[in-house]
């Protein structure tokens, strides 16, 4: 799919409650597969932060917001939220954003 200054990118951090480092990356790497399949996903990937093991950012490129909110009703993400409920310290801070340039 190509690229273009109408897309939407999404940033969402996540952090792990203490000991739930691996399961929160488990979790978030099985739903990466699906995500990536979904019509309208351009990009989609993980960063774990070196400095704090615990908090996993993902980087999502959709080609509209149609596209996102569609991905967001998904089953895979459903089970994945449902999942999430025991492993987060605390709700995934997800902020949207325009393309101005590139």
């Amino acid at each position: 799919m190509n690229r273009s200054a109408g897309d939407v990118i999404i940033l969402a951090e996540a952090r792990a409650k203490p000991g739930k480092e691996a399961e929160l990356a488990r979790a978030l790497s099985e739903a990466a597969g699906p995500t990536r399949q979904q019509p309208g996903c351009v990009a989609f990937s993980l960063w774990q932060r070196p400095d704090l093991p615990a908090t996993i950012m993902g980087f999502e490129r959709w080609a509209s917001e149609a596209d996102h909110q569609r991905h967001l009703r998904g089953a895979h993400i459903e089970k994945l939220m449902q999942r999430m409920a025991d492993i987060l310290a605390w709700a995934p801070r997800i902020v949207a954003y325009r393309v101005l340039d590139e």
